[in-house]
């Protein structure tokens, strides 16, 4: 049976000490679902590690209970640089990442992401666009923004 985020108990909150390994367990399953990127994080273990330091900065997704997603948004200048959004491989697909991109988008400010190529299409159906590239340890990706301020978001 296919899960629906609107037929549960929906809530977004803020992430607290106790999710740090429910967090560290999404990121690294999240991030091994993607199978282009595998042999990347095969050859660099580490990047499989989810920085504890994001923790005041994350807001986590909770289904009856469950966190099934979350996301991490840093102060950078005058905007949001979105460090990451990754949700629970069976929650995929199921509104998730962006009932968190619509959570942030609400504090009003411009949010910015590096995003992975998988993750394009995502991010520009909802609402960000591309603004040039980033060089990263995995290679040059794309850089994009969501202008919070427009009307309709």
């Amino acid at each position: 049976m296919k899960k629906s985020l609107y037929s549960s108990n929906f809530i977004i909150r803020n992430a607290v000490f106790d999710d740090i390994g429910l967090l560290r367990d999404i990121y690294r399953r999240a991030s091994l679902s993607v199978e282009a990127d595998r042999d990347l994080f095969a050859a660099h273990p580490d990047w499989l590690v989810w920085d504890d330091k994001l923790l005041p900065f994350t807001r986590v997704a909770v289904v009856d209970g469950r966190v099934v997603g979350f996301a991490s948004v840093c102060p950078v200048n005058c905007c949001l640089e979105l460090e990451g959004l990754f949700t629970d491989p069976e929650w995929m697909r199921q509104g998730v990442a962006s009932a968190l991109i619509q959570d942030i988008a609400r504090r009003g400010v411009r949010v910015e992401v590096i995003a992975g190529p998988q993750a394009v299409g995502f991010y520009e159906a909802a609402g960000f666009i591309a603004n040039g590239f980033a060089n990263t340890e995995g290679g040059p990706a794309p850089r994009m923004y969501l202008d919070v301020t427009r009307e309709g978001l």
